[in-house]
């Protein structure tokens, strides 16, 4: 993604409006306005000063502070410099897409590819060291499944359990920032109201407390400030599992 990119996801993901990042930005010390920030996520103006960056991403409570810094630094660096990161990341990615067709399983294939397209360089970077060592390939037979679950977030797991660190404060005071989440998949038919979910929607993975209404289902934030989804059906979202359990890393 290039910053622009990073930037706006980070921007979605908060549910804040461009005044209200702006407000946080200016209360942290800084100076920026709502049209600066629109232009910067709509790729109008080149990305500004790491300083900046670092102050807008604890405006939106992101934990992409270093990809975006990272990313702002590369895209007005040298063109040497840029041509050999880009071309280091696409072999990377290259060697990526190998192991999911050496895995043979082409639903999950294409899962896999349309997230490793969307990773930038630090991500891929990143990501590429868990399963390439000293040039050679470390093949497992989770290695599908397991890069499709870090494509929506989550963490590997135990017992068909999967694990999810909360990155914002929407469930606060039950769920820390930063706390890891255990999450079951218990079917949808079973749930009770007051249960803790954790599902996607659209390019976000969220975490509501869940109230069936009649013909309705809230999904609700347990602070106040968080965005209140509803649903007609689990159809609408890509449910991921029930929060059976959270430990907070000290």
């Amino acid at each position: 993604m290039d910053y622009h990119e990073l930037l706006n996801k980070a921007i979605l993901e908060s549910g804040l409006s461009l005044r209200q990042i702006a407000k946080r930005y200016n209360d942290l010390g800084g100076s920026i306005t709502p049209s600066y920030i629109s232009q910067l996520k709509n790729g109008k103006l080149p990305p500004p000063s790491a300083e900046v960056t670092a102050t807008l991403a604890k405006a939106l409570n992101t934990a992409d502070e270093s990809r975006l810094i990272f990313q702002g630094y590369l895209e007005k660096a040298p063109r040497v410099i840029k041509e050999y990161m880009l071309a280091s990341s696409q072999l990377n990615k290259i060697m990526l897409e190998s192991l999911c067709r050496i895995r043979g399983d082409d639903e999950l294939t294409r899962s896999a590819r349309e997230f490793l397209d969307g990773l930038d360089i630090l991500s891929i970077v990143s990501l590429s060291s868990k399963y390439i060592k000293n040039g050679e390939f470390t093949i497992t037979e989770q290695f599908s499944k397991d890069l499709e679950r870090e494509s929506k977030g989550l963490l590997s797991g135990e017992k068909g359990h999967i694990g999810y660190r909360m990155e914002n404060d929407d469930m606060e005071p039950a769920l820390l920032k930063g706390s890891v989440l255990t999450l079951a998949s218990t079917p949808p038919s079973i749930l009770k109201t007051k249960d803790i979910i954790a599902f996607r929607k659209g390019i976000r993975t969220m975490v509501r407390r869940i109230y069936f209404t009649g013909d309705e289902i809230l999904l609700l934030p347990d602070n106040i400030h968080g965005e209140i989804v509803r649903i007609k059906s689990f159809e609408e979202i890509d449910y991921l599992g029930r929060v059976v359990s959270y430990h907070v890393d000290l």
